[in-house]
């Protein structure tokens, strides 16, 4: 028994290990007191392949340069190579693939656990592994999301809602960022399928393949079976279905984004959690909010019924929106019969990042601000 016990303590401590590792990349991976943060990575990586992850980085590297680092855990460089894909297979790290000499190259990174990891568990995904992530939301990565206030997300406003004053940059147009895709494919939201598993399955859409996947990210979502290729067309489609039932529309945060979410406040690991908190609009990128013109309002109560931030409320039979909560994705816009909600732009406007490569030096760069605040080397 005492044999069994150190070997689980050994076990436990590679874990701990990768998961300090993760806590050094531009999204965290926290400790917590209950531990639930290594189920998490038990569910993922063998303990082989949780040493081998600790010798990766967020920035991607060629199998050469990481066999010279693991050589004590494995026999060669071609059985390396069999176990980085299985871990990526499995979700857990991510693959790049270059160019060199006319030959496709894979380079090796680390993943975030999300945008990452989670999402990867599509095909994986257990009711016993979603609980987890759910308690880890709670107690400790929803904070870590949060922790800069510069969202992986940024959300744009519904097509319908977009008035022609608006002279909206094409990095807040739905359309554009169809236009200029050269491939998209389709996959399960891994949030409403979690939902599923555990029997509360989402109030505001029957469909679950709501989430987009754009570029060259396409490659790996078909070779991993986690979704299917689609035609611009089709995208168009699904996208009028998703604004119909009211979704929010959030691509990554940066000017050419890989990936779309369509978000629910019911399903949404990330907003269901956000609305909780006091100011919701501070950790939600967006360069719009919504106005009731109070002349035109009926107080119907349509406009209640289809905020998924839960940021309007009636006032002497007049709505009235919370700019601490609204988030500008315009979705009361479209359906207030009496046209009395209106998009206004923020006076101050956000362009998103170049790529994503300059967002995650930018969240780099203010977490060390935020360090050396903590410390009180740097003023507010």
């Amino acid at each position: 028994m005492k044999k069994n016990n150190n070997n689980s303590a050994k076990t436990d401590s590679i874990y701990r290990k990768l998961q300090r590792h993760l806590n050094t990349l531009p999204i965290g991976y926290p400790q917590t007191d209950s531990g639930v943060e290594l189920r998490l990575l038990k569910y993922v990586f063998t303990p082989q392949e949780a040493e081998i992850a600790t010798k990766l980085r967020f920035i991607p590297d060629p199998i050469e340069s990481i066999y010279r680092r693991v050589k004590k855990q494995v026999n060669s460089i071609e059985e390396l190579e069999k176990i980085l894909y299985n871990m990526y297979e499995k979700g857990g790290i991510r693959i790049k693939r270059s160019v060199v000499d006319d030959k496709k190259k894979n380079l090796y990174q680390n993943a975030f656990l999300a945008v990452g990891m989670f999402e990867y568990q599509v095909k994986r995904l257990t009711k016993e592994y979603f609980e987890d992530f759910l308690q880890y939301m709670d107690e400790a990565y929803l904070d870590e999301l949060v922790s800069t206030k510069i969202n992986q997300l940024r959300t744009i406003p519904v097509e319908q809602s977009i008035d022609v004053d608006h002279n909206i940059a094409s990095y807040d147009q739905l359309e554009k960022l169809l236009e200029n895709a050269s491939r998209i494919s389709i996959m399960p939201c891994v949030c409403r399928k979690g939902q599923d598993l555990i029997g509360e399955p989402c109030h505001q859409t029957e469909m679950r393949e709501t989430c987009f996947v754009l570029n060259d990210s396409v490659e790996h979502v078909l070779e991993l079976g986690w979704g299917r290729e689609i035609t611009k067309d089709e995208a168009r489609e699904i996208f009028k279905k998703v604004q119909e039932d009211g979704l929010i529309i959030q691509p990554g945060n940066v000017l050419d984004p890989s990936y779309i979410c369509c978000c629910c406040g019911c399903c949404c690991c990330v907003t269901t959690n956000i609305k909780k908190l006091e100011r919701p609009w501070e950790m939600i990128t967006t360069n719009y909010f919504a106005e009731v013109d109070s002349d035109l309002c009926m107080g119907c109560g349509t406009c209640i019924e289809r905020c998924q931030m839960e940021a309007i409320t009636m006032n002497d039979s007049i709505a009235q929106v919370n700019k601490r909560f609204c988030i500008g994705c315009g979705n009361c816009i479209q359906t207030c019969p009496e046209s009395a909600l209106v998009l206004k732009k923020k006076e101050k406007e956000l362009s998103p990042p170049k790529n994503n490569s300059e967002l995650y030096l930018t969240i780099m760069d203010k977490k060390a601000e935020l360090r050396r605040i903590e410390k009180g080397t740097e003023k507010k």
